[in-house]
């Protein structure tokens, strides 16, 4: 029974035949190719289906090891966003950037607080837009290492900036490099990893993002008693490490062997398939048998790759998917998870605690990424996302009533150890498996431009959420300090019903299987037992 079999009734004749002989591939347009195309692609779905993660770190590790070192650029995007806004408080960044204010103290302007927080999500937004489009004309390995350039060269413009306006150019410069780390680096994993590895790839590029901010906080740490200009240009001196350290390696990565296909040019996936694979592998031919016809596939069911492609038919609904799983990140901690240290304050911290427990958040996260590796290992993802917004969603809640109360030391501690809370689950659930789910989602042909998509909702929720925090949380504002959880609680409860009715299982899923599933017009509930070609997938959420 052939793969294409499920699609006869959803794609009608003519497509079907288009699936099955694509023009673009010249190599497989005879009937005798094609069958032994079909044969090789069912072996590599079976082959994929078989796979443990112990076996397919022995079958893959090159695969691994490469999608760990580009995984690495995205370092450099949690250390910035770690350290723009812990500047604010250094005494030299103030007397070089603010007003004075009497009695030797400086301030940096509201307006300017704001627009250099704002300046990498600006930047992030054109970024990965820009992302999408490179990425599809040159390919993963030559944006990568085109935008490390980039970066290495604008980073000068930061370091050497003497007033705030030229400071806040370096910065929206930066942001363009990072929007292109933030969505090329999953892309890339979840392209060169098989199914029994995406998840553990995807989670090292969450681990990335955590180790950048807590690089900086160590770094922040180390010179905070500094009162020099040197307190702030060292930090942000540092970002040129980065560069240095992965350009070399990048020089001799393989090319993502889905974007070779793409490009129909066969022969050099084959190649790119045996250098992410181990010698004694001979899966490499029919893997990208695979890829050919999961893109045939493709080809026939959209017009095209464009990014208007991505709101036309089923690719809508995976579109909705990757926006909403990243942009829920944001809305679950509404206000209050990118102030921390702000909140702990208003909440009636000291603020020398506040600034060791936002500390401490770095190493739980840390920590808690290492352990989700063995959530979604054992869990659909699913239901590891159902359970987070729920989870959240009563942590909130809980944080809420707690501020509702007469405020004293012990209450203030309360909210903050809910919060803490909260923020474990968020790491153990959404955080690390909203990177999965955005990564393998959606069509292969689209991909780029759905995460770019995806990514830039998350932007959004986080100017919002940017601009609304300190009207919420602020004592001369709206005063609500810690009865902002209320607003988060409430967005996770609509996160939560979003993703009963409209989120799917893609967990154990080839891409090709996966645009089989969306053709087939089912609900989100019913992804998880759909067969293949007559066969019910194996249980892994009990």
């Amino acid at each position: 029974m052939s793969h294409l079999q499920p699609l006869e009734m959803s794609l009608g004749a003519d497509k079907k035949a288009e699936v099955e002989c694509a023009p673009q591939f010249e190599a497989f347009e005879t009937v005798e190719n094609w069958t032994n195309l079909a044969e090789d692609a069912r072996n590599a779905t079976e082959e994929e289906h078989s796979l443990t993660f112990l076996k397919a770190v022995k079958m893959y590790p090159q695969a691994c090891l490469w999608s760990m070192i580009v995984s690495i650029v995205v370092i450099m995007d949690g250390y910035d966003t770690a350290l723009i806004g812990s500047l604010f408080a250094y005494p030299a960044f103030q007397r070089q950037f603010g007003n004075p204010q009497g009695q030797g103290k400086y301030q940096l302007e509201a307006k300017w607080q704001t627009a250099l927080g704002l300046a990498s999500p600006l930047g992030n937004i054109v970024g990965i837009y820009i992302n999408g489009l490179i990425t599809e004309w040159f390919g993963h390995k030559k944006a990568v290492l085109g935008t490390l350039v980039f970066l290495s060269g604008v980073l000068f413009i930061p370091f050497f900036s003497k007033t705030i306006e030229v400071l806040f150019a370096g910065e929206l410069l930066c942001g363009l490099a990072w929007g292109v780390f933030t969505t090329l680096a999953p892309a890339y994993a979840s392209e060169v990893a098989p199914v029994a590895l995406r998840a553990y790839l995807e989670t090292f590029v969450v681990l990335c993002w955590g180790i950048g901010q807590f690089v900086s906080y160590g770094v922040l740490y180390s010179l905070v008693n500094r009162t020099d200009e040197w307190s702030w240009r060292i930090p942000l001196a540092i970002q040129w490490v980065w560069p240095v350290i992965v350009i070399p390696l990048l020089l001799f990565a393989p090319e993502s062997p889905w974007w070779l296909v793409r490009k129909g040019r066969i022969d050099e996936a084959e190649q790119s398939m045996k250098r992410l694979s181990s010698k004694k592998s001979h899966t490499g031919k029919q893997s990208v048998a695979l890829m050919v016809q999961t893109t045939n596939l493709e080809t026939a069911m959209t017009e095209g790759s464009s990014y208007r492609d991505c709101f036309r038919g089923t690719n809508l609904w995976r579109t909705e998917i990757g926006c909403v799983a990243w942009a829920s990140q944001v809305l679950c901690g509404f206000a209050i998870a990118n102030y921390s240290s702000y909140f702990y304050e208003q909440a009636g911290l000291p603020a020398a605690n506040a600034y060791k427990m936002t500390i401490g958040q770095g190493g739980i996260h840390f920590l808690c990424t290492l352990f989700s590796v063995f959530v979604t290992a054992r869990f659909g993802r699913r239901g590891i996302m159902l359970f987070g917004y729920a989870g959240m969603s009563c942590a909130m809640f809980i944080l809420g009533f707690l501020a509702l109360a007469h405020q004293t030391t012990g209450f203030g501690y309360g909210q903050a150890i809910m919060y803490l809370v909260w923020y474990v689950i968020y790491q153990l659930t959404i955080g690390p498996t909203a990177y999965i789910v955005v990564g393998e989602i959606s069509s292969t042909r689209l991909r780029s431009k759905s995460i770019s998509l995806a990514r830039n909702a998350y932007n959004v929720a986080n100017v919002f959420s940017a601009t609304v925090a300190p009207y919420t949380l602020n004592p001369t504002a709206g005063n609500l300090k810690g009865k902002t959880a209320f607003l988060a609680a409430a967005f996770s409860l609509l996160c939560l019903s979003w993703g009963y009715f409209r989120l799917p299982e893609s967990k154990d899923r080839t891409y090709e299987e996966l645009d089989l599933l969306f053709s087939k017009n089912l609900k989100a509930r019913e992804f998880k037992n759909a067969s293949i070609d007559g066969r019910e997938m194996p249980e892994f959420t009990k």
